[in-house]
């Protein structure tokens, strides 16, 4: 008795040590640090800030009027570090190179998204704060920013039907990154992002965050997830209610979707025309088991954030208005992975790398879309014995 008592004991402590929440916590504490730290010496820092990156002609009037209007809020953010002298200039020099870059890779909106996201970000680190920062120094902010560029940049230029992009992505990401989870389930995030009027980026940044976090502790964490979704579906199957277990699992699957958000969707489902094929789910365990299937997981992924992003607008909740702000790159994933810090303004790894993974696949996902339906992928599905990624992965969606 006593050695069963020890065993459910440990357990317990192990699916405890690996939910959601604290995995959750664990795996930001991890990003932090390696963000901050990983082969980001001072050294590493200056070399980054150094690279010039492509060639670039001379700023027109347009970048350099919407370059200032972003400005002062650098130079606010600076003054709350107490910046000044040589190293303020040099600092201010990078957030032009910044800037420059991003407004020639990705555009002026987002280019502007970017270095109000580096204001924010800088100013967060000012200790008197006491708020969230995903770096200890401006440098190291602009570094990153830097890197991410460069690998945007880097993707851009592969062909679309490139053999082995999975592996290719992630030795070159600047973090971890899991773009078999977004890849191989393309369609339908591109069909979860048409339905509730959001960037498929968004949400496939959102799938990359979650999926790459269960990566952690060489995929622990995710395989004790996954037990403990079983657990308590099982459990919800059973009882009607999850019980303990369900404290430990409380979101599911590809997007790891609360059940209990997911239950508070009807209004919004109906304002947005969405069907799932099944009816709207009104139990635990009716939940549970619908978000295990891929589009349904980010449909209801995709109309949470909606109430959110509808509340920030000012907008009535039920608005069916699309929203596609370049400020949404930022504040959708950090919004879905922790909503307090993300409402309060705080910055963090997953809201930082959100942002990234968002433009990243906002301009990766069509191509590769494309790719898998050009006539050389088409011939290759007709060999024997040909398997898909993207067919495997959303099966049951």
């Amino acid at each position: 008795m006593r050695r069963s008592t020890q065993l459910a004991t440990l357990t317990v402590a192990a699916l405890l040590s690996f939910s959601p929440s604290v995995a959750g916590y664990l795996s930001q504490t991890y990003q932090r640090y390696s963000l901050g730290h990983s082969d980001l010496s001072p050294a590493a820092v200056e070399a980054a800030l150094e690279a010039q990156g492509p060639a670039l002609g001379p700023p027109s009037a347009p970048l350099l009027d919407r370059y200032t209007a972003r400005l002062e809020e650098y130079t606010q953010a600076l003054d709350a570090l107490e910046v000044s002298g040589a190293r303020r200039v040099r600092l201010l020099e990078r957030y032009w190179q910044v800037y420059w870059q991003a407004y020639e890779l990705l555009g002026a909106a987002q280019a502007s998204a970017l270095v109000r996201m580096l204001a924010t970000e800088t100013r967060n680190q000012a200790p008197e704060l006491g708020r969230h920062s995903a770096f200890a120094s401006p440098e190291t902010a602009l570094a990153s920013s830097l890197r991410w560029l460069e690998f945007i940049r880097w993707v851009s230029a592969l062909p679309p039907g490139s053999p082995d992009l999975e592996q290719v992505l992630s030795a070159r990401s600047p973090v971890r990154l899991a773009p078999g989870a977004v890849l191989g389930n393309a369609r339908w995030i591109m069909r979860a992002a048409n339905a509730t009027r959001l960037p498929h980026g968004v949400l496939a940044a959102i799938v990359d965050n979650e999926q790459a976090g269960s990566q952690q502790v060489y995929g622990i964490a995710g395989a004790m997830r996954s037990f403990a979704d079983t657990v308590a579906w099982r459990t919800a199957q059973v009882y009607g209610s999850s019980g303990l277990s369900g404290r430990i699992s409380q979101t599911v699957g590809l997007a790891q979707m609360s059940w209990k958000d997911a239950l508070g969707q009807r209004e919004r489902f109906e304002a947005l025309g969405i069907r799932l094929g099944v009816p709207f789910p009104e139990t635990e365990a009716q939940a549970r088991a619908l978000l295990v299937r891929p589009y349904a997981n980010l449909v209801f992924t995709g109309s949470r954030l909606r109430g959110y992003l509808n509340a920030l607008s000012d907008d009535d909740p039920l608005s069916m208005r699309p929203h596609a702000s370049a400020w949404t790159y930022f504040v959708g994933p950090a919004w879905h992975n922790n909503p307090a810090l993300a409402s309060s303004g705080e910055t963090f790894a997953y809201a930082w790398n959100g942002f990234f993974k968002a433009a990243l696949y906002q301009r990766l996902i069509p191509a590769y879309l494309r790719a898998e339906q050009g006539p050389v992928a088409q011939a290759q599905r007709s060999l024997p014995g040909y398997s898909s990624a993207a067919t495997s992965s959303s099966a049951g969606g």
